[in-house]
């Protein structure tokens, strides 16, 4: 008899918003009594986790995994694609793909064109992208697939009180891991320390790093006493930003390469205001700015000090996208 459901992802620790995606949906399975299993891509286990330790050997394993009706990856490297064409040829079980990034763009051509034929050639594959803009260009190269934002809604959770002073504001700046070219090519973090530098007077960072493991401490500091900030940044690792973004005036995500924003929608629904680039298509309700533009940041968050949280978050959606996700599992393993 079939199992039902395999997932195939990392599963927190450490925090970041793919494990955070695989964490929450996993409740919802429960809920709809849906049997599965989540292989975890890390180091964690738990009743319905499957630790693989980021063992190479589980990849092999997976190829012949059994007794499942469907498996769901979700992308996190290039080589993926290619296992994934490699997969349907060895093992007739239906996939879900979700891409969780704009990256695939960014590719250069001969790769990209690669990554496509290993995508339309997966059998038995459906396709999930959470950015617009990748969905759109899939479409024109025939390639079937569904935008669907990975974001499932915060339960309530616990609420971490921080020691605050009378002259700081705290904002929230949340990263997967720290590394040089992340955070210059992606996360854009010095353009961020850079508005804290000018505002140091009156704004402190809570900068929250998913994992500390993967983590280049010594070039964070670096960055860090670079802009003289030493002590106007605070770093939580691998805490989840619910537990502490009210605490914070606005989160603030000034990527220059982004798939869509889950911090953002997170934060709002928490009542908390967010400000990010406009480098793709952003949650309902967001103050955008252009990449790199300083002075557009400036401008968002002086925006977010002078006008009523009321007004500013009167535009966010109350998303379901998990809602979707459940309905597309169970065609899969009912119908």
């Amino acid at each position: 008899m079939n199992k039902g459901l395999a997932i195939f992802g990392p599963y927190p620790p450490p925090i970041g918003g793919v494990s955070i995606h695989i964490s929450r949906i996993e409740k919802h399975l429960i809920k709809e009594n849906i049997d599965f299993q989540i292989f975890n891509h890390g180091h964690a286990s738990g009743e319905n986790v499957v630790v693989t330790e980021k063992s190479k050997l589980w990849y092999f394993k997976m190829l012949y995994l059994k007794g499942f009706k469907a498996i769901h990856f979700h992308q996190f490297f290039k080589f993926h694609y290619l296992y994934y064409w490699v997969f349907s040829k060895i093992n007739s079980t239906p996939i879900i793909i979700t891409i969780h990034s704009e990256r695939f763009l960014f590719y250069n051509s001969i790769f990209k064109k690669a990554c496509v034929y290993f995508i339309k050639h997966t059998k038995e594959c459906e396709v999930i992208t959470v950015s617009k803009e990748l969905y759109d260009f899939f479409l024109k190269n025939n390639i079937k697939c569904s935008y669907l934002p990975a974001y499932v809604p915060p339960k309530p959770s616990r609420k971490i009180e921080l020691k605050k002073d009378n002259t700081s504001i705290y904002f929230a700046f949340s990263i997967w891991k720290c590394t040089q070219e992340l955070s210059e090519d992606i996360y854009d973090l010095p353009l961020a320390l850079s508005f804290l530098k000018l505002n140091k007077l009156n704004f402190k960072m809570l900068l929250f790093i998913g994992t500390q493991e993967d983590s280049d401490i010594n070039y964070l500091n670096t960055l860090i006493n670079k802009y003289h900030l030493k002590n106007h940044v605070v770093i939580l690792f691998e805490k989840q930003v619910v537990e502490y973004v009210h605490n914070c005036k606005f989160l603030l995500k000034t990527n220059k390469k982004d798939g869509y924003g889950i911090a953002l929608q997170e934060a709002m629904d928490l009542g908390v205001p967010a400000i990010a680039t406009n480098v793709c298509k952003r949650p309902k309700g967001t103050i955008l700015f252009n990449k790199t533009d300083l002075n557009g940041l400036q401008k968002a968050v002086e925006f977010v000090l002078n006008t009523p949280k009321q007004e500013i978050l009167k535009e966010k959606e109350n998303l379901e996208y998990h809602k979707e996700l459940i309905l597309k599992y169970k065609a899969l393993l009912y119908e």
